[in-house]
Parts: C-alpha cells; sequence; structure tokens
C-alpha cells in the first residue's frame, strides 16, 4: 500500500510507476475528468456503453495517460453489477509474438481461474465437460501433462471434477504458448481450422459465468490490459483482420489499446464491431504555450496526496510540471530521480538542482527512443525523425497529418496529443533536446 510521504526518504516509494491498487484509491486518486474533457467523462462514456449485451470496447489512450488506473475506478464503481476478469498481457503472454488465438485462450483461461476462485462454476457441469472435451480433443494435450499441472499449480490440488481438469488443461496451454514452441504453433494452427468451433465453446464457458452471476443481478465483464504495449502491426492484425471472431464473443470485454494503433483508414471499418472510448491526455498549457491552470491544479492535488507539498522548494514543483507535458508517468520518474539524489545529498526537500538532474535523466531517456537504428520503420530514418520534430515545435497550428513518423513519435510521446481539438506538441525534454541538436544535420538533405 502506498504511504502519504512526509520526508525525502519516504518520498522514494511514494510515486510507483505502477497504476494505483484498489486499496489506495480512497485516500490517492483524484478525479481528472473535467480537466481531461470538460464536456464528458470517459469513464462515464465507458459505463453507457457497457449498458449492451457483449459489448466490446477498445478504450484507447498514448502510453501513460492513465488508462490502468481509470479501469481500476471503474471496476470499483461498477462492482455492484460487473464481476470483472482482468488480466495483462504482459502478465500472461509474450506481447512480441501475440495473436488473436492466444488473446480468446488466455481470456478463457483467466474466466475459468477466477470463476472457480469465486464460486461460480459447478465442478460437474454438462457445458464445462463440453468444453474440456473439446479443447482436449483439438488441441491433443494428453492426460498425464493436465495431471502433472494439477500437481505442481498452487490451488489445483483439490479435486472439483471436470473443472480441475479443465483449470489444468489451460494452465498447460498457456505455459506453451508463452514460450517459443512447436506446441504454441500447432495450437495455433488446429484452433484456427476450427475456428468457429473455438467461439462456439468460448461462448459456452462465458455464458455459464453469466448464468450463475445471473443469480446475484451481476453480468461478467473482462478488462484486457497492456494491449498497447503489444507492437502497433501485430495490435492491428488482432483488431483489424481478426476483428470478426472478437467481437461476436458473447460476453462484454474491454481492451485497453494504444491509440496509435488505431490511427490508420482501417479504424473506420472496425467502429462498427467495438465501441472506441479514447482517453485523452491531461493538458498543462494551452495551443499558444499557456499555462493551462485548470491541469496544472489537478496535478498538483495529485503529487499532493502522495507526498507533503513543502518537501519541494518553492517554485520546483511547478517547473516539474511543465516539464512533463502533462504525462504523469514522466512527473513521477523525475519526482523519484530527485528524491533519490536528495537523500543521496542528505537534503530535506527537492531542489532546483536536483530537479533538473531528475529532468536531465528524462532527457537521456528520450534520447535513446527517439531513434530507429536497428529497426525497420518503412524507411524512417532517425533524422527524418528529428526533422519532423523540429517542425512540430515552430508550428502555431499544432496540427498534423498522421503520417508514419508522426504515428512513431507519439507513440514513444516524443510528440504527445491533447483533448479538446487534438492539437499536438513536442514534450518539454524534447524541445529541450531539440535546442541541442545542430539544426544543419537535421536539415541535411
Amino acid at each position: 500500500m502506498l504511504k502519504h510521504a512526509v520526508n525525502i526518504s519516504e518520498m522514494l516509494s511514494a510515486f510507483p510507476s505502477a497504476p494505483l491498487a484498489s486499496e489506495d484509491f480512497k485516500d490517492f486518486y483524484v478525479r481528472v475528468d473535467a480537466e481531461r474533457d470538460h464536456d464528458l467523462s470517459r469513464l462515464e462514456e465507458l459505463k453507457k456503453k457497457l449498458d449492451n449485451q457483449s459489448c466490446k470496447v477498445l478504450f484507447a489512450g498514448h502510453r501513460g495517460s492513465g488508462k490502468s488506473t481509470e479501469l481500476n475506478r471503474l471496476t470499483q464503481e461498477l462492482e455492484a453489477k460487473f464481476f470483472t476478469v482482468r488480466f495483462s498481457v504482459t502478465e500472461q503472454l509474450d506481447v512480441y509474438d501475440l495473436n488473436y488465438i492466444d488473446l480468446i485462450m488466455v481470456m478463457m483461461e483467466q474466466v475459468a481461474d477466477q470463476a472457480e476462485q469465486a464460486n461460480l462454476l459447478d465442478k460437474n457441469s454438462k457445458y464445462i465437460k463440453k468444453v474440456n472435451d473439446w479443447l482436449i480433443k483439438v488441441t491433443e494435450i494428453k492426460t498425464e501433462e493436465i495431471d502433472y499441472m494439477l500437481e505442481v499449480e498452487a490451488g489445483l490440488k483439490a479435486n472439483r471434477g471436470v473443472l480441475s481438469s479443465l483449470i489444468g488443461l489451460f494452465a498447460v496451454i498457456k505455459t506453451d504458448i508463452k514460450a517459443e514452441t512447436s506446441k504454441k504453433r500447432e495450437y495455433r494452427k488446429n484452433l484456427e481450422n476450427k475456428i468457429s468451433l473455438l467461439k462456439a465453446h468460448c461462448d459456452l464457458l462465458t455464458g455459464e459465468v453469466d448464468r450463475a452471476l445471473g443469480r446475484q443481478g451481476k453480468r461478467l465483464l473482462v478488462i484486457i490490459e497492456d494491449m498497447d504495449k503489444v507492437e502497433t502491426t501485430r495490435s492491428r492484425e488482432i483488431f483489424f483482420r481478426h476483428s470478426g471472431i472478437l467481437s461476436e464473443l458473447q460476453v462484454s470485454v474491454i481492451f485497453a489499446v494504444s491509440i496509435s494503433a488505431l490511427f490508420t483508414p482501417e479504424g473506420a471499418d472496425i467502429a462498427g464491431r467495438f465501441r472506441i472510448v479514447s482517453l485523452p491526455m491531461l493538458k498543462v498549457c494551452d495551443r499558444s504555450g499557456a499555462r493551462f491552470d485548470p491541469g496544472i491544479q489537478v496535478i498538483k492535488q495529485i503529487v499532493g496526496r502522495r507526498a507533503e507539498l513543502s518537501l519541494f522548494a518553492e517554485g520546483v514543483l511547478d517547473t516539474m510540471i511543465d516539464r512533463c507535458g502533462g504525462v504523469l508517468r514522466d512527473l513521477f520518474e523525475m519526482i523519484e530521480t530527485a528524491a533519490a539524489s536528495a537523500d543521496y545529498k542528505s537534503l530535506d526537500i527537492i531542489d532546483q538542482e536536483v530537479a533538473n538532474y531528475a529532468f536531465g535523466r528524462l532527457k537521456q531517456k528520450y534520447l535513446r527512443m527517439i531513434t530507429v537504428e536497428g529497426r525497420e520503420e518503412k524507411g524512417i530514418t532517425t533524422q527524418q525523425l528529428y526533422k519532423k520534430l523540429e517542425e512540430v515545435n515552430e508550428s502555431t497550428a499544432k496540427q498534423f497529418l498522421l503520417d508514419d513518423t508522426i504515428r512513431l513519435l507519439l507513440s514513444c510521446l516524443a510528440i504527445v496529443e491533447y483533448n479538446g481539438e487534438q492539437w499536438m506538441d513536442v514534450h518539454p525534454a524534447v524541445k529541450s533536446i531539440l535546442e541541442t541538436i545542430h539544426k544543419d544535420w537535421v536539415n541535411a538533405e
């Protein structure tokens, strides 16, 4: 659990990059709906969409926009209406080799596992037996493998009839698809050849859970997080080429995705299959570069919940907020670095010198990200990235066509997109980098 910091050493653990856990919400969460968009709360928009049965939502935002924290809040506020099965693809799958079959299989595994823990499934359900028997047949997994997994997996030793077999079966499958094995390729091939049957058996499983929940006046909701950490091309493969099967599953699902994955003409094609809710970044300045006080003040509230503001020398927190560009993850990183430096120097507060040091470290991070060396990026060069950054930095309109270069810079937050009229600007750390880059190199042909 988080603890409000009253001294420098306590600040080291008060600003983790992880989203707020449910037990920390009461003391540390600050509502920022109006500062993101004063016309419509994104959480209220999500709730309205979930009124529809089997709704599929792409909850889209840039890296560090706060999607996971807002989903934590949503889960709490919908607790009376939904049983939520929530998991991260980074924890359950290999995000560097992920396809839609893997996603469906792990979703089924998580639904079965979490529903079993909540005693929502009959251990001898005929529907669960159908799912179990079909998966054993199509994957050709041997009983000995399932029994072994039941022995080594904690909490699965008790005999829960066919339900134990199904959970053990899923454990075997997940172990194989998380690793680069020939079995993973075999599973994918066999299941893709029977994709309509895979959907039908997934619906059998989620339907059985929904029936049990219906007796409690609830519904099943699946939240799949960290899809924004999946490489953009692979993400588009999942949501564009295979949107049919995902959208037809008979269960409500929220996918937390990168908004960059939707920056394509194909994005319009999936609008009929998925509901799209985008989460705007917080603004700390307006399009003209003037300070945006509502955004700054709410960020100060967020920091003040976690630490005494007196731990910052006068004016230092304002400077750090200006330098984060509204990206809370970057602000927290700077505060943590500055606090570590202050603690090392036996300082009682974060002064401008250690804040400048933390900003320098943030600049180094962005300097390492603004490159295409060692990667294939559709013929884009590092030089072209900097040329585009200069163009955005010098623009007064702050609106640009979403070409491949802009998409790449948005994906790493070198360029930050803001709400309202969806204008964009260069991240303050990157603006500082541009001041040191020789313009002759940037503009050379």
